[in-house]
């Protein structure tokens, strides 16, 4: 457990860091704050 990983390294496994590829499905907003967030931190539709 002396492991320690820096920033640059890739943590271990395949999975993707922030969930797995169903969580973006998932992701709901419960109020237009949250609406805003959301649209806000979409890869696919970047910020102009």
């Amino acid at each position: 457990m002396d492991e320690r990983r820096t920033d640059d390294q890739a943590p271990e496994g395949d999975s993707p860091l922030g969930g797995d590829d169903t969580t973006e499905e998932q992701l709901e907003a419960d109020n237009p704050v949250e609406e805003e967030t959301l649209q806000t931190l979409d890869p696919d539709n970047p910020p102009a």
